[in-house]
């Protein structure tokens, strides 16, 4: 079975990503796998906390953004697999997609965005040029973009 990640970066997309990743599991049942990528605090602020409760801390904040997500995979029945993680999001992106033999990451079409817009990479381009630098060195996944 095909794994599939889904990334989910806030509140706002978690309808969208649990749509995708409801139709592709009933095209084709896979491992879906949610993943929110927390950005780190800076050191300033993270000295005030100790390891646990840092971790803590980013783990319940991408949980918030998930739960929608997370919710409506519920409803309709889909299993999956929920993640936070802590780093530059779209680097993280692409090396959890590798780490866990993903076939496919489902990004968002951000070409309408305000980002693009003024000619700057939104996460879902910069995942994009990740992995196909990736592919061009021999390694992996596939990304596909929808809206």
């Amino acid at each position: 079975m095909k794994h599939i990640l889904v990334p989910v970066s806030a509140p706002d997309e978690a309808r969208w990503a649990a749509e995708q990743a409801i139709a592709r599991y009933r095209k084709e049942p896979a491992h879906i796998h949610l993943l929110n990528v927390q950005r780190p605090l800076p050191q300033h602020i993270s000295r005030f906390f100790g390891g646990g409760d840092l971790r803590n801390f980013h783990r319940d904040s991408g949980m918030r953004v998930l739960e929608p997500a997370i919710r409506l995979l519920d409803e309709a029945g889909v299993p999956h697999r929920d993640h936070v993680e802590v780093g530059n999001p779209a680097k993280t992106i692409v090396e959890f997609s590798e780490r866990n033999r993903c076939a496919e990451v489902v990004l968002q079409d951000e070409s309408d965005s305000l980002l693009a817009i003024f000619g700057l990479g939104s996460i879902g381009s910069q995942v994009r040029q990740l992995m196909q630098a990736h592919a061009a060195a021999g390694q992996g996944s596939e990304a596909s973009g929808s809206t």
